[in-house]
């Protein structure tokens, strides 16, 4: 089923046409489709009960597991607009977002249930909390579990009926938040009509490869949080179109393990995953004991890289790769894709960030073709992706089959299409400030379109940085290909406004420095024990040097600073969606940045001690990848 439509009306055939195939499995629990939609019809009529008018929001808060889902849907049933949030937010920014959103029920977690109370004196829509797994919960809070009724449906689903019966193809089908970078986050409404085009264009650009997705019984994986508008595209929406089978990855530590388990034929991976899984993969393969297994390691690195590479360029390889390719695919590339779990993979898509070439020419080379696409919240997802067949690096492919794409007289990416916002909730001014009378969404990001309609980013149309000598610089650009030269490294922020040069400031990857610093045998308990070691030090001034031979002139960093502590969302710097906040940084480390510039001493070779720390907030360990030992390259 394509074209106009609601998520629903796909629920709704799947439970007709596949009704004992699995929809979710989320632990030892599977649901099969029918089972899917008799749940979500009853949490509907649970929500109806509670008195849930059409178009009032229900606030969702929960990890990634089947009920997220589960109850995502049932809100749409009842002619509700769910909303997701992130598990991350603090309690002042959950209470914005949710009197925002003027939310009249929320469904959370066990663990959030007290960041709720806490704000629920200042949230006056908010007439009823329900909880998951809390066997005794305190006085005005419902247990999921009690209010779900499945066997009231035989007498009372026509009161469902009639909810569902409102929900049109232009109504909500969600309301995403904007990260927030600069300023309050925007509930940005999201449409029925403009998941499904996006859909649409997904599969269409996957059959234009001559790779069609999979129909029903195909296999998907949810670990990216729910409240990202890209993660519900891809592993709940998408499932309910191709109707596959999702497993929820609650904890992103397990990762690892049940990729293989799952092997999805479609997968989400942001930058970080793409490169930390090359990065595990190439020591993996130069630190194998065996000298045999070692060199052919280092031969396989190299096949794979050339190859890649020549894909990519569209050009045939040399006569070596040519004749080795094959059998390293057998000997050596296929295990690795099934040690990962990505033998089946079809759609291998990554966002928020460019890859870089090498690592693009590497999954190429092994067999895992990775679409780099490009979008925002406010155009359901997607805009534009690389087609499989001819993937470009440095672009982010062409527009999705019936999206405009043009580039504005300042250089501004403008789209239109039936995927664009119709607007943010409570914000007119916003939305007539972002779309303009005939349509054309601008997005603040600057770009390029190529001779084939291939786009090219080049910047951020508030954050470009202008130098004492007019240079426009992409502060973006510079500060990935700092941080993307060192697993060590997490976010990098890169001022000069107004400045003869670019200086940097570096922070720790909260997710792996601890094992970085394992591996090589440094004792190091905390991020400010790592960065005062000399190697640690070194391996910043290395990545600092690596980065700037990939940058030109102005956009090369001549000073930086490695802080001594971690960034996160609670702590201010960055946002849920991992972007920086560029004022609050700014502001937080005005000395820092002024001590770069006024004492030449200070550069490149010493931590920071702002006083403003992040320790009490060390986020969990994510996925460490590993192949197993029967796959060693």
């Amino acid at each position: 089923m394509t074209g106009a439509g609601t998520l629903l009306d796909l629920i709704d055939r799947n439970a007709a046409e596949h009704p004992d195939l699995i929809a979710t499995i989320d632990g030892d629990e599977s649901l099969s489709w029918s089972g899917y939609r008799r749940r979500a019809r009853a949490i509907a009529l649970a929500l109806l009960d509670l008195g849930v008018e059409p178009g009032e929001v229900v606030g969702l808060h929960m990890v990634n597991r089947a009920e997220h889902v589960h109850s995502d849907v049932g809100a749409l049933y009842a002619g509700a607009v769910p909303a997701s949030l992130h598990t991350t937010l603090a309690a002042e920014h959950l209470a914005y977002l949710a009197k925002d959103l003027a939310a009249v029920v929320a469904i959370v977690d066990a663990d959030q249930l007290p960041l709720w109370l806490s704000i629920r004196g200042v949230l006056p829509d908010l007439r009823h909390l329900i909880v998951l797994d809390e066997d005794d919960p305190p006085s005005g809070v419902l247990r999921f579990d009690r209010l779900v009724d499945t066997a009231a449906l035989e007498e009372r689903g026509v009161e469902v009926d009639t909810a569902t019966a409102s929900v049109l193809p232009d109504n909500p089908i969600t309301i995403v938040y904007t990260s927030g970078t600069t300023g309050q986050p925007k509930g940005t409404i999201i449409t029925h009509a403009g998941v499904r085009f996006v859909m649409d264009g997904v599969v269409a650009r996957a059959e234009e490869a001559g790779r069609p997705l999979p129909g029903p019984g195909c296999s998907g994986l949810s670990y990216v949080p729910l409240a990202h508008v890209a993660e519900r595209m891809f592993s709940h929406y998408l499932a309910c179109r191709q109707a596959a089978t999702v497993t929820y990855v609650r904890d992103l530590g397990q990762l690892r393990e049940m990729l293989p388990a799952v092997r999805p034929h479609f997968f989400l991976g942001v930058p970080r995953v793409w490169e930390r899984i090359h990065s595990t993969i190439r020591q993996r393969a130069q630190s194998d004991p065996s000298p045999v297994t070692r060199a052919l390691g280092r031969i396989a690195l190299q096949v794979a890289d050339t190859s890649g590479r020549a894909t990519l360029a569209r050009r045939a390889p040399d006569l070596r790769t040519r004749l080795g390719h094959p059998v390293l695919d057998r000997l050596v590339f296929g295990r690795i894709r099934a040690a990962l779990g990505m033998d089946r993979l079809v759609m291998a898509a990554s966002g928020s960030a460019p890859l870089s070439t090498e690592v693009l020419a590497f999954f190429t080379g092994i067999g895992i073709t990775i679409a780099e696409t490009y979008g925002m919240t406010e155009t359901s997802a997607v805009l534009t992706s690389s087609p499989l067949g001819v993937p470009r690096p440095g672009t982010v492919g062409t527009p999705l089959p019936g999206m405009e794409l043009r580039i504005g007289d300042d250089g501004e990416i403008l789209a239109r299409g039936p995927n664009i916002t119709p607007g943010y909730l409570n914000r007119p001014e916003a939305t007539a400030e972002a779309i303009d009378p005939d349509g054309w969404l601008h997005t603040g990001d600057l770009g390029e379109l190529d001779s084939d309609g291939y786009l090219r980013i080049t910047g951020r149309k508030k954050e470009m940085i202008i130098s004492s000598e007019g240079r426009n610089i992409s502060p973006v650009n510079v500060e990935l290909a700092l941080s993307g030269a060192s697993d060590l490294l997490g976010p990098v922020y890169v001022s000069g406004d107004n400045r003869p040069y670019l200086v940097a400031l570096l922070t720790l990857d909260p997710f792996g420095w601890q094992d970085w610093c394992a591996n090589r045998g440094i004792p190091a308990a905390t991020p400010d024990e790592a960065v005062a070691h000399p190697e640690v030090q070194a391996e910043a001034a290395r990545a600092v040097e690596a980065g700037n031979r990939r940058l030109v002139g102005a956009e090369q960093v001549r000073g930086w600073i490695v802080l001594d502590h971690l960034w996160g969302s609670t702590t201010g710097e960055l946002t849920p969606t991992v972007k920086l906040k560029r004022r609050v940084i700014a502001e937080r480390y005005h000395s820092e940045v002024h001590r770069l510039y006024d004492d030449p001493a200070s550069r490149g070779s010493q931590h920071a001690e702002s006083g403003i720390s992040a320790r009490d907030e060390v986020p969990e360990r994510p996925t460490q990848w590993a192949v197993a030992p029967d796959s060693r390259c």
